[in-house]
């Protein structure tokens, strides 16, 4: 995605263009994995100066316009991704051991609509599953 991509992407959300917003999002569209406001800060800090303040700010505009999601993984750190236009809630995976966080598939219909089902009369903004157990590269 160029950089006219992330300058319109970031308009038509109706968030101002920076440097930093936009040297952001682009990290996030690029990750295979949910981030840590560190390790976003730390891959930013690649391309430009940017305050870990302005990281946590624009990360908490980019939530609240949907364009990331965020769960707390099982250490209790906040991971964030990119969401994807249309894209459907998907669980996650964190190795015990090395504590990676792996991206499962989609859930189906049928899976939104159990756990949906479950809270019966609650209003359900969003699902965040979070598998734990060992990955396969630290189980060898």
């Amino acid at each position: 995605m160029n950089n006219e991509e992330i300058k319109e992407e970031l308009k038509s959300n109706g968030i101002k263009n920076t440097k930093a917003k936009s040297i952001l999002l682009q990290t996030l569209k690029n990750s295979t994995a949910p981030m840590d406001v560190n390790s976003l800060h730390l891959e930013c800090e690649k391309s430009i100066s940017v305050n870990l303040v302005t990281i946590y700010r624009s990360l908490q505009q980019f939530h609240e316009k949907g364009l990331v999601q965020e769960f707390l993984a099982k250490d209790g750190v906040t991971q964030y991704e990119y969401v994807k236009q249309g894209a459907i809630a998907h669980p996650h995976f964190q190795c015990e051991k090395c504590e990676k966080v792996f991206c499962l598939g989609e859930l189906g219909f049928d899976d939104a609509l159990y756990f949906s089902n479950m809270v019966k009369k609650h209003k359900v903004n969003s699902i965040n599953i979070t598998l734990t157990g060992v990955c396969e590269k630290c189980q060898s």
